[in-house]
């Protein structure tokens, strides 16, 4: 079991879609205890993601004030979180494969900051109980959550694009770009949006760089983007995961797959999907 951050030097990198598209497709595929979260300030883009989910297993956002990252900083000053306590206060996705924990409604900034070593201390004892963890963490490297919980991961997501100019501050030799985790964290790279009528695939940018690490592409999909856009990416998965070769929306499902996959075996957890599963019987 493990925490994995997903991060961009910059933003426009598409770093919270690829966060909730691993973990809706994790929740629908897979029998994986897996929380996902966005503990960063004044950012609600994810829950808005699942909205529809929310919606139909809870009680509207507005009505939960004892769930998500705040109440669990209170339970853990008063010394009260346990092995169940950040599920308890967690919003189901997919009934026991599959929960979001609540970003702050801290109103300011400083006070979330403040807050960064509780917030570590949470998604730790978090993985008493979760298999995989998936944050999405805040653009650029001067973060002070973001920096903390990444310099605690089990992995990290890069997410980069075909832009030249975003690879080559990547891949720029000074890694001056670098937050201080990615020298020492291990960490995969995600082509984000990805194109594969450009120049720039792949296998071209890792021979262009030198690069000999995990990278992967995940392509732009328009039906994808409009159920993010509509609150419903689980009934993206809902609807796509047996989808054949010759569906359109097949190659963006089997880049998701090979992700998620080397996701687990990064983090060491072992489970088969249930597609495999049933091609299995």
């Amino acid at each position: 079991m493990g925490r994995v951050t997903f991060w961009g030097m910059q933003h426009g990198l598409g770093i919270t879609s690829a966060t909730a598209a691993v973990a809706a497709f994790l929740g629908s595929d897979y029998t994986v205890r897996t929380l996902v979260s966005q503990p960063q300030w004044s950012d609600f883009t994810l829950e808005r993601f699942f909205g529809k989910a929310i919606s139909y297993y809870n009680k509207p956002l507005s009505n939960i004030s004892s769930r998500g990252i705040d109440a669990l900083e209170r339970a853990a000053r008063s010394n009260k979180l346990e092995r169940d306590t950040i599920k308890n206060h967690a919003l189901p996705i997919e009934r026991g494969r599959l929960d979001l924990l609540q970003a702050t409604e801290k109103s300011d900034k400083l006070h979330f900051e403040n807050a960064t070593d509780i917030i570590n201390v949470i998604f730790a004892k978090a993985e008493d109980y979760y298999e995989a963890i998936l944050l999405d963490g805040h653009s650029g490297s001067n973060q002070v959550v973001t920096n903390q919980l990444m310099s605690d991961s089990d992995l990290i997501v890069v997410c980069l694009n075909q832009n030249v100019n975003v690879l080559n501050k990547y891949f720029d030799p000074s890694k001056e770009y670098w937050p201080e985790a990615l020298h020492h964290v291990p960490h995969i790279l995600l082509l984000t949006q990805y194109d594969h009528d450009s120049k720039y695939k792949v296998k071209n940018i890792a021979a262009k760089y030198k690069y000999k690490g995990g990278i992967f592409p995940l392509s732009y999909n328009t039906e994808f983007r409009d159920h993010l856009n509509d609150g419903d990416i689980r009934g993206f998965f809902a609807r796509n995961k047996n989808v054949n070769k010759q569906h359109e929306n097949y190659m963006f499902m089997k880049e998701i797959q090979q992700i998620a996959e080397c996701i687990l075996d990064r983090i060491e957890v072992y489970a088969q999907s249930k597609q495999t599963e049933r091609r299995a019987l």
